[in-house]
């Protein structure tokens, strides 16, 4: 038999009483236990198992969850207890004040009733030891151990902050860069673990604390990894089931021999709760819930939600199949560190030039073959081109945020201070591109001298002195009318569009600065 906190798959805290073994799936039993008569505070609401934190609550203060507890008010040798912090299965936790060294701590007095299993003891007593020698900057830290009315209790580094689930809970999904910070942060403390024996068995959300750092004025976070009290060494077994439901590895469920692979299944859970604001699995009851873990397909990251390396990274992490996972800590943060947002750089002329040269090749090509193949004119076939490219412009940048040029020289348009909608890309398109459009619509009103090249080679014979201008004779005029002039036609008002930008304070072309947008070199996702 084994005991400890579950969450429900209601979201209630349960303590879960499973027994059983090999591969078949543990019978489990149940007890519901919403903690206390009335509500905690909302700082204490997660606080289960060993969580030794609390969120938003000054050092050293006592709640209205505390009356009736005989131990607030208590000193246990050198700790004064000043308030209660979180219950669980395993005992409970209280916010002390360390008298010898004057320190906040976190005190968890173990269940008086599991003072009498000495295997239990020693065993954590023994996790205890390993966890203190850690020293690791992202696990919480234990000072000391003692003995209290026979049961032993751990003196814990207090960490005053927010777990992940509260954030989950209050804000919903956290973008991806932040949720990779912070499983590189736990994927740490879990290799610092390994390499002195330690399996966590019990990683979640509720279990990272997001303890607030500033540095040189900014604000950012580090991840503590808490709750220990399930920790176990490697290749052990429990004969039964230990452990968070929603977050346990089939080995785990089935109450195998269990290695580092199986908090990497753990923490591959918490990556995609952590940016999708979801958990992969659920059910009305844990049995349901153990099946879905063993046997379910992978639930995918919606591609909104995370760049194609990171979903395939975390459906690596949760495969049913421990050697499908990342085999070791060192691969596992080689691809979460490789998997960190690229510099991006605003694209220059030189690079958005060639892109548009490579999408006006394409349309050319593209706008010939049309016009050989019906009757229209070359006047109406470059008009109709003219349509063609500001549709394939618009509707490119929609779907893909970049067109064939851009995809090839790495750029990609991004909006900036709005959403990319129809209008807006309609109207980048029109401001970038309103000479060709003016002399379009010339052209259309019989306007049309902007491609004559008579008068051109008139004048300039005249202003020359000479009979003839050989380079322009009548064997290029086709491809200087199709390509010469409509590609002047293009540039022109483009560079003129940019040149806005020498005077712009944030240095956008027109076009950008007229739909608010911007395009920026990325790399791009293999």
């Amino acid at each position: 038999m084994a005991e400890s906190d579950t969450e429900g798959p209601d979201g209630t805290t349960a303590t879960l009483v499973a027994s059983g073994g090999g591969g078949s799936t543990p019978s489990v039993e149940p007890r519901l236990s919403h903690r206390g008569g009335s509500s905690p505070p909302s700082w204490a609401t997660s606080a289960t198992g060993a969580t030794a934190y609390a969120a938003d609550v000054p050092a050293l203060a006592a709640s209205s969850a505390d009356s009736g507890d005989p131990l607030v008010g208590k000193r246990i040798d050198h700790f004064e207890i000043r308030g209660r912090l979180g219950e669980g299965g395993m005992g409970t936790v209280y916010l002390a004040h360390d008298v010898s060294l004057e320190r906040p701590v976190a005190l968890k007095v173990l269940r008086r009733e599991l003072g009498g299993n000495q295997e239990l003891v020693e065993r954590l007593i023994m996790e205890a030891r390993a966890q203190a020698r850690l020293q690791h900057p992202n696990v919480v830290t234990i000072y000391y151990i003692g003995v209290y009315e026979g049961a032993p209790y751990f003196a814990m580094e207090y960490v005053r902050g927010r777990s992940l689930d509260e954030h989950l809970t209050e804000k919903g999904a956290i973008p991806w860069q932040e949720a990779l910070d912070h499983v590189i942060q736990t994927a740490r403390a879990l290799a610092a673990a390994y390499r002195r024996g330690i399996i966590h068995r019990d990683i979640k959300p509720s279990n990272l604390i997001l303890s607030p750092v500033e540095s040189g004025g900014v604000h950012g976070g580090q991840v503590v990894v808490a709750d220990f009290g399930l920790a176990a060494p490697i290749g052990g077994r429990e004969g039964s089931f230990a452990g968070s439901p929603h977050y346990a590895s089939p080995e785990q469920i089935g109450a195998r021999a269990l290695d580092h692979r199986t908090d990497i299944y753990a923490l591959g859970v918490t990556f995609y709760e952590l940016v999708t604001g979801a958990r992969p699995f659920d059910a009305g009851t844990l049995a349901e819930l153990f099946v879905q873990h063993e046997t379910a397909a992978r639930p995918a990251v919606p591609e909104d939600k995370a760049p194609g390396r990171v979903r395939r990274l975390i459906a690596e992490m949760m495969d049913a199949d421990p050697a499908r996972r990342p085999a070791a800590y060192e691969e596992l943060l080689a691809r979460l560190e490789s998997a960190r947002p690229k510099h991006a750089a605003a694209g220059g002329l030189i690079a958005r030039g060639m892109a548009l040269a490579v999408d006006l090749t394409v349309l050319a090509i593209f706008g010939q073959i049309i016009a050989g193949l019906s009757p229209l004119s070359q006047v109406v076939a470059n008009q109709f081109g003219m349509v063609l490219f500001g549709l394939y412009c618009v509707i490119a940048h929609k779907r893909w945020k970049r067109t064939l040029g851009k995809q090839l020289l790495g750029l990609r348009l991004q909006g900036t201070h709005r959403s990319l909608t129809w209008g807006s890309l309609t109207a980048r398109f029109l401001v970038e591109f309103w000479g060709p459009i003016v002399a379009t619509l010339m052209i259309n009103l019989q306007l049309g001298a902007a491609t004559d090249l008579e008068a051109v080679k008139e004048r300039l014979t005249g202003v020359l002195g000479v009979d003839e201008i050989p380079i322009v004779d009548d064997s290029l005029q086709a491809l200087l009318k199709t390509v010469l002039v409509p590609n002047l036609m293009l540039a022109v008002p483009w560079l003129g569009g940019f040149l806005f930008a020498l005077f712009d304070d944030k240095r956008q072309a027109l076009h950008d600065r007229a739909a608010r947008t911007r395009v920026v070199y990325r790399h791009a996702d293999r």
